[in-house]
């Protein structure tokens, strides 16, 4: 079966698959949560959020939601108070440690669950650190399980309700986003807005971002709504992009010189897919192999990442290469995959290495002449008319995103999972 034709079937039954398996996953999602210390890690708020949302377009039935996360959300909360009543302050002390729990918080909540227990329990679930702990130190401090269940199921039912109604709500507003800004944008605006909450979250919680990191946070911003542009613009009958590309292309094989196409194509084979996945998996193995875990999982990370996604979305948007062509390529042309892969691995390669350049002047000419290779490899593929503009701005986006992605993901999985002296 064609790899377009799987990724159409899937995607047709998504809506289905969702509905058979969403009321699962929504219950074990939020009653790990209520578990101490393991529940840090797991997104109850937002998988219940998400389940409103998916209530909006009747995938899910917004009573049996409601009432599923009500239950596995008191499950949860009741066998951490438990743990708690049985293991005590030790059990927490012990194992704060892997969730970067600090021991004055600890303290804070032990004196406000001490003085207000009821305003503990309830307002205790709105908040995503207190969440998977407050349940435990009611345990640990001896409250009544009678005193518990009233007050846990009367926060855990506002807490549910308004969630799920917040997805409701958002669900209620998509198509006037999606009309207002196009449904590629719009999703973007919503894949953004859980990227910021997610990295605000985590730093919150565990402090491991380090200030430079912002900027890895505004360029994945921006390199997904600069792909979302491009691929509505790519499904828009007339748009400014498709324009813009017919301009670009005119131009190129009207002013271009033999000798340019000449060095476009050695450019090409040099900055082809090939020889950078070869040096990305080399990069990044060698990295394991001396033990920079981190470093070597960013590299192999953008890599598998970006030549998967270039496979499935060519296959997906099926766009013919221009008639006019110096080169014959069979494959479509939708995103660039030289532009991709050279901006995803040359970003990663700029991430890694540019903090150890003690001079700022060698920093900066190191990134320039970083970005100056992708803009050149992207050009060459114009210059041999192979490509239409569109597809290489849409390369770009899309390995930029994908490789901050995999800087921000593998960086949260390391600082919890990977102890390294190294730093990066």
């Amino acid at each position: 079966m064609h790899l377009a034709e799987t990724i159409g079937n899937i995607i047709q039954s998504f809506p289905e698959l969702i509905a058979n398996g969403g009321y699962w996953l929504l219950s074990i999602i939020v009653f790990l949560e209520g578990l101490p210390i393991i529940g840090s890690f797991f997104p109850g708020h937002i998988a219940i959020i998400s389940a409103g949302f998916l209530a909006k377009f009747g995938i899910l039935n917004l009573g049996m939601v409601i009432t599923v996360s009500i239950i596995t959300s008191t499950l949860g909360d009741v066998i951490g108070f438990f743990i708690g009543k049985k293991m005590g302050y030790s059990f927490l002390q012990k194992f704060s440690k892997y969730v970067f729990l600090k021991e004055y918080h600890v303290d804070k909540a032990k004196k406000i669950i001490d003085n207000h227990t009821g305003k503990a329990i309830i307002l205790g679930k709105f908040s995503p650190i207190t969440r998977p702990l407050i349940p435990f130190l009611v345990g640990a401090s001896g409250v009544h399980i009678k005193t518990f269940w009233f007050y846990n199921i009367l926060g855990g039912a506002l807490w549910v309700t308004l969630s799920v109604m917040v997805g409701y709500i958002f669900g209620a507003s998509y198509h006037i986003g999606a009309n207002f800004l196009g449904k590629f944008l719009f999703i973007a605006f919503i894949i953004s807005i859980l990227i910021i909450w997610g990295y605000k979250f985590v730093n919150i919680r565990f402090h491991i971002f380090k200030k430079y990191e912002i900027f890895i946070l505004i360029l994945n911003l921006l390199s997904l709504w600069v792909l979302a542009k491009t691929v509505q613009d790519s499904l828009s009958a007339n748009s400014f992009m498709k324009n813009f590309d017919i301009w670009i292309n005119i131009l190129f094989e009207k002013y271009i010189t033999p000798l340019c196409s000449s060095l476009a194509e050695w450019i090409s084979i040099i900055g082809g897919i090939e020889i950078l996945t070869f040096i990305g998996f080399v990069l990044g193995f060698y990295f394991i192999y001396k033990s920079k875990w981190r470093r070597g999982m960013i590299l192999l990370f953008s890599i598998i990442s970006t030549n998967t996604i270039v496979l499935i979305m060519k296959d997906i948007f099926l766009r013919a290469r221009p008639e006019n062509a110096l080169q014959i390529l069979t494959d479509p042309s939708f995103p660039s995959g030289h532009a991709a892969l050279s901006s995803a691995l040359l970003l990663s390669l700029i991430y890694i290495f540019a903090p150890k350049i003690s001079s700022w002047i060698r920093r900066e000419i190191a990134i320039v002449g970083c970005v100056l290779i992708v803009f050149i490899i992207g050009m060459s593929r114009l210059v041999l008319n192979v490509h239409w503009a569109s597809d290489v701005f849409a390369g770009w986006a899309l390995g930029v995103f994908l490789a901050t992605s995999g800087i921000l993901l593998i960086r949260y999985l390391g600082s919890i999972f990977i102890k390294e002296k190294q730093g990066i």
